[in-house]
């Protein structure tokens, strides 16, 4: 999305992934649609048991988060180490930090075991490591840990190697990809990519319209993640079209994307007035932020107008301009 539809990128990591992705049934999801192999077919919530640790290093805090789970598969335990990349740049080392997180996580693990050097079956768990990155750049780091040795090739199976999963949110899906896997994973990389806020909702409508599989639970976790995640005014819209029911949707869009174009023009004309003083930059944010309220009100008077044109009864211009009864009145006495 846009610099002015998502929050500042710590509210993102402190309140928004994390809690997303430690709910059972979203990471079930996630590992079920995109990782897509064989063995995650077997998995259920039961299996899953969220691991209250992270491997994060310091340096690191700031830009990513990481969530870990154990699960048992054919009576063999795996770990699911999942790390959530919030930069804006991308990190050319993440094959060797990866490396370096599961080797803390298996040498946790033996710790704990405390395994017997006489032990002839000494069994350790599969770590399966997964990127999940929203930065506006490609991923293009090699996924292939020995694609990052010196002459790995030559050295075939003598030299430690893994791959790794990577989740390009705003690269590696269509729009139409995702609205027809219908899931509450792909209901998220579709609010989560860079667009418009007008986009944005006509991605909520698409939510509404043609996402029946989600469960009230699923739709429920959705609304909680926008209000984390997206500028609350925009999110109140939002999570209030998800609430609506389908026929409502398609004048709810309308109406929310003329406002947001009306409040988008204003603020351009603000910010240039503005800019010829202070500078370009300085000028667009002022005017964004002085602009704003005015454009919004004018907005709200054009939606009432244009729907007391078209006859539309009082409460439903009130529900959908946000106007007090008033307020409408005045408008309508204007057009006579």
């Amino acid at each position: 999305m846009d610099n002015n539809i998502k929050k500042d990128i710590n509210n993102i990591h402190d309140k928004s992934y994390k809690d997303l992705y430690s709910n059972k049934q979203v990471f079930l999801d996630l590992v079920k649609e995109m990782v897509n192999a064989p063995w995650s077919k077997e998995l259920s919530t039961e299996d899953l048991t969220l691991i209250n640790k992270s491997y994060i290093a310091s340096d690191y805090e700031e830009q990513e988060s990481d969530i870990v789970y154990s699960a048992n598969i054919n009576d063999g335990e795996v770990i699911f180490y999942v790390l959530l990349e919030f930069q804006s740049t991308i990190d050319y080392r993440m094959p060797l930090r990866l490396f370096f997180y599961i080797s803390e996580i298996l040498r946790e693990y033996a710790k704990n075991a405390n395994h017997k050097k006489s032990d002839r079956n000494i069994k350790i768990p599969a770590v399966v490591p997964i990127v999940l990155y929203n930065g506006q750049h490609k991923w293009d780091v090699p996924t292939r840990f020995s694609d990052i040795v010196y002459n790995g090739q030559i050295f075939g199976h003598n030299i430690v190697d893994f791959n790794y999963d990577i989740f390009d949110v705003n690269h590696d899906y269509t729009k139409e990809e995702l609205i027809e896997t219908k899931s509450i994973t792909s209901a998220i990389f579709l609010l989560d990519q860079k667009v418009s806020p007008v986009e944005f909702l006509n991605r909520i409508k698409a939510i509404v319209l043609f996402f029946d599989k989600l469960t009230p639970k699923e739709m429920q976790v959705l609304k909680h993640w926008i209000k984390n995640s997206v500028e609350e005014g925009l999110a109140e819209e939002a999570v209030e079209i998800l609430s609506a029911s389908r026929e409502e949707v398609e004048t709810m869009v309308a109406s929310n994307a003329f406002i947001l174009t009306e409040m988008k023009e204003k603020a351009k004309a603000e910010g240039r007035k503005q800019g010829i003083e202070q500078g370009i930059e300085q000028g667009i944010e002022q005017g964004i932020e002085q602009g704003i309220e005015q454009g919004i009100e004018k907005a709200k008077v054009e939606m009432a107008k244009e729907m007391l044109k078209d006859n539309e009864p009082i409460e439903k211009i009130i529900r959908y301009s946000k106007l007090s009864v008033e307020q409408i009145k005045e408008i309508q006495n204007s057009l006579k």
